[in-house]
């Protein structure tokens, strides 16, 4: 229920959703290669169970996927289900969050293959869709979207490993 004040993320790993978030991960790997230093990231809108936009992530300094579903969604965006392969994020860089974004169009559900480790992230898409009221799950399909970013995984370790260490 949008607006709700109780914390709504779960935790699955199995279920209905995962042909969704398959679908989002191979969207994302059209970008293999191409995303460095950010990751590969699928996403596909579904309302009233029908595919209604679906998007990834080209290139660093290109709209994330999310930008492009909702593009392609339109108005239908509204009230619709998000399946995406990594949390969005929430912060500006060279583009603008992609959280506020789902949150401007009103989507009332997103499915999260798993929580983007990056410190500027690392929890905060999550926790801005669930204070605007949309309910997110986490987890499904995690090992394949683990699987999809490797490097990018690696990078932030290594990344936070020499903070650490400095």
């Amino acid at each position: 229920m949008r607006g709700a004040t109780t914390r709504a993320t779960t935790r699955c790993s199995t279920g209905s959703h995962e042909a969704h978030m398959r679908r989002a991960l191979s969207l994302a790997e059209r970008a293999r290669g191409q995303t460095h230093p950010n990751p590969m990231v699928g996403c596909v809108l579904v309302r009233d169970g029908v595919v209604v936009g679906e998007g990834f992530h080209p290139k660093a300094g290109e709209p994330h996927a999310e930008v492009f579903a909702l593009r392609a969604a339109g108005n239908k965006a509204e009230g619709a289900t998000a399946y995406v392969t990594l949390e969005p994020c929430n912060h500006y860089g060279r583009t603008p969050p992609c959280s506020l974004a789902l949150v401007a169009a009103k989507v009332s559900k997103v499915f999260v293959g798993m929580v983007d480790p990056n410190p500027l992230v690392a929890g905060s898409g999550i926790k801005t869709l669930e204070d605007s009221g949309i309910e997110v799950v986490v987890g499904v399909e995690e090992e394949a979207c683990r699987d999809l970013n490797v490097g990018f995984l690696k990078m932030i370790a290594e990344q936070e490993k020499e903070k650490q260490g400095n």
